[in-house]
């Protein structure tokens, strides 16, 4: 499973945990103000979050893109169990930016604040992280607030007004591309993840709140809250994809398969192209235009099949990894008739993969647990080898891109999200 895949699921899951109804025997109160720092005025109707201490640190897990069911399964179960050990409770100011947060389970809590166009929980963890904070560590800046079983606490806490950065995301003939997520990544350097635990801030402490714009019908995005550094801006389309549920039952393996288009300010398929920009305490950048030019991009397909009998393969994602910049990569799944297209690809040469293919078949009802929420996914029957050739796109479309696969010696049972979900 891709990363970016696996973040998406584990960010997805950890929504169900927050739907539990926990019984707490003995909880305390938690009082305090927000203060702007830039204003020293009440943050009114700010969002308050009380977020667990956690008592044991997990690391954001890297997965390779190849390893095996056994390996993706067991670090995405680690997550969910330390996900399910975090605490979090939400609050919102008055009108003088004071606040109660009522039943807080006993124990210390991290206190954040966030408004529009201030710092996010997040983004607060994010930007200590990239500066060397320990996160086994208190957070620097951050105030804990201990809270014991019919006590009342007090955590106050001040929120800093972050910079910000808007523009226009536009097609090349000029005309706005809507509904486009426009997101800020790090200019250089590895990006340094938060530990899994932290992930949940994304769910409770302000949502995506600078972390996410959506273009609207003119184009137009605003990135506000954001911690001070240098930046890449990308916008990103999602193709080829849709949501298929059925009975209840959800299946993601396709929307899995699926690579977004993702284009870098200020035209740039790749980050090595991308300009960057620098942000510093309050700064605004305005005006700034990423434009996405997919007229010159071709389309890849072709047909997976068994090498044994010839036979189509209802089940496989065919990936393309450009050789000079492995962080560029166009997928898609196989259809139920082994037939595949890659859209949106630029020239360049190619290392095509093809994995997890497999000849599968529907799961059977009976075999599924009740639950709130099910993840439908196909039984494998017969697993099949990794493809691997290379692929030279210049000027034209390539079609007829037909692989076949040497069965593989074991069957592998594939990824079952309903197992990591349950308790």
């Amino acid at each position: 499973m891709p990363r970016t895949a696996f973040l998406f699921t584990l960010l997805l899951l950890g929504l169900l945990p927050t739907l539990a109804v926990a019984q707490q025997p003995a909880t305390g109160t938690v009082t305090g103000h927000v203060t702007c720092a830039d204003t020293q005025r009440p943050a009114r109707f700010a969002q308050v979050t009380l977020f667990g201490v956690p008592a044991e640190i997990t690391q954001q897990p890297k997965l390779d893109p190849d390893a095996d069911e056994a390996t993706q399964m067991a670090a995405m179960k680690s997550a969910m169990a330390s996900l399910r050990k975090t605490n979090i409770v939400t609050a919102l100011t008055d009108l003088t930016g004071a606040y109660t947060a009522s039943n807080v389970a006993p124990g210390d809590y991290y206190v954040f604040g966030t408004a529009a166009g201030y710092i996010s929980p997040l983004n607060t963890v994010q930007a200590a992280i990239d500066a060397g904070a320990d996160p086994k560590k208190p957070l620097p800046g951050v105030p804990i607030v201990h809270v014991a079983a019919d006590r009342s606490s007090v955590g106050d806490v001040s929120i800093t007004r972050g910079a910000a950065v808007s523009g226009t995301v536009l097609w090349d003939d000029g005309t706005p591309v809507t509904q486009a997520n426009v997101r800020v990544v790090a200019a250089s350097g590895e990006p340094k993840e938060p530990p899994t635990q932290f992930t949940m801030l994304a769910i409770g402490g302000g949502g995506l709140m600078g972390l996410l714009a959506i273009t609207d019908d003119q184009g137009h995005f605003r990135l506000a809250g954001l911690a001070s550094g240098d930046y890449l801006v990308s916008a990103t389309l999602q193709a080829n994809i849709g949501l298929n549920m059925t009975g209840g039952a959800m299946n993601l393996s396709h929307i899995m398969a699926q690579k977004p288009i993702v284009v870098y300010a200020p035209a740039a398929f790749h980050k090595s192209a991308a300009k960057p920009i620098s942000l510093h305490g309050a700064d605004t950048v305005t005006d700034l235009t990423v434009t996405i030019n997919l007229g010159g991009t071709h389309t890849v397909s072709g047909h997976i099949a068994s090498a044994e009998d010839h036979h189509s393969l209802n089940a496989a994602t065919v990936t393309l990894t450009d050789a000079a910049d492995k962080e560029f990569t166009r997928s898609a799944s196989v259809d139920g008739a082994g037939n595949y297209t890659i859209t949106f690809v630029p020239s360049a040469t190619y290392n095509l993969t093809v994995t997890d293919a497999a000849d599968t078949e529907p799961e059977k009802k009976a075999d599924k647990k009740p639950s709130l929420l099910n993840f439908a996914s196909d039984k494998t029957v017969r697993s099949y080898e990794d493809g691997k050739q290379s692929v030279i796109v210049s000027e034209s479309d390539i079609a007829g891109l037909n692989i076949e696969l040497p069965p593989a010696k074991e069957v592998k049972k594939g990824i079952d999200l309903n197992s990591i979900i349950e308790p």
